[in-house]
């Protein structure tokens, strides 16, 4: 979480024609939350979606923080999705946060943030903008906020029309903790994304954290606009791999 406001650099998504999506730090489908990478923490990640008739292409990407604060955080980083063609496989995304009760008690966490920069005109350049308000309760983490498509070729309707706005919101439970030897703890969570252009969806799922860094996310997605994703689906299953990679000191060895 922090260093540096060169806050446009990465995250993703490309699957044929009007296809989209993009890997920011996330909930499940959408950029609702006020989560960012710590800093100099590498978060890499794995997701598939996939359905009988129709799937994205395969997810790799890496983010990381970039500003040494506690006050003020930003990350930015890069994703590639496969099968794709040079730099139509590419996007780029970018986020700055100001950290949740940094202000003043009770203040919520703001995020905003670019994704979907891509580097074929009018094909994979949806450059969406996003901001997001989120606040930890006792009984989980709630966030709600909004986005815009800066391209309005592609941020359309089924019909072709102008679908460049929505709105964002997310829940995340807090952590259940398991405590066995192969799986820390798990929690639950729920986000959605209006609209009917190809963004526009909603997803529930599961959070199974292997360790606190290493976790594999898993549920349905479901799309407002089916006629605009691949095969024309209603919704696909996701399974997101997700590391961070900690290059900081170990602690000392116990005496």
């Amino acid at each position: 979480m922090k260093k540096a406001l060169e806050a446009i650099a990465a995250a993703a998504i490309l699957a044929s024609a009007s296809q989209a999506l993009a890997t920011p730090s996330t909930v499940f489908w959408t950029p609702a939350t006020t989560y960012t990478q710590p800093f100099l923490v590498p978060h890499v990640t794995y997701d598939t979606y996939f359905a009988e008739l129709g799937s994205y292409p395969i997810d790799t990407g890496l983010t990381m923080g970039v500003i040494p604060s506690d006050v003020v955080q930003g990350e930015v980083g890069f994703d590639l999705f496969y099968p794709g063609k040079g730099k139509s496989a590419l996007y780029l995304n970018g986020k700055l946060t100001l950290v949740e009760d940094k202000l003043f008690s009770g203040q919520p966490g703001l995020s905003v943030g670019m994704m979907l920069i891509g580097f074929e005109k009018d094909v994979t350049d949806y450059n969406m903008l996003h901001a997001t308000l989120g606040k930890g309760f006792s009984f989980g983490t709630l966030a709600v906020g909004g986005y815009y498509g800066l391209n309005d070729k592609l941020f359309v309707n089924a019909a072709g029309e102008k679908e460049q706005a929505g709105f964002l919101a997310s829940y995340i439970t807090p952590d259940v903790p398991v405590g066995l030897k192969g799986l820390d703890h798990v929690n639950f969570f729920g986000d959605v994304q209006t609209g009917s252009n190809v963004f526009g969806a909603w997803g529930i799922g599961v959070g199974l954290y292997f360790t606190p860094a290493i976790d594999l996310l898993t549920g349905p997605i479901f799309f407002n606009e089916p006629s605009l994703q691949p095969g024309g689906v209603s919704w696909m299953w996701t399974v997101q791999l997700d590391v961070d990679i900690d290059f900081g000191k170990p602690p000392p060895p116990p005496k």
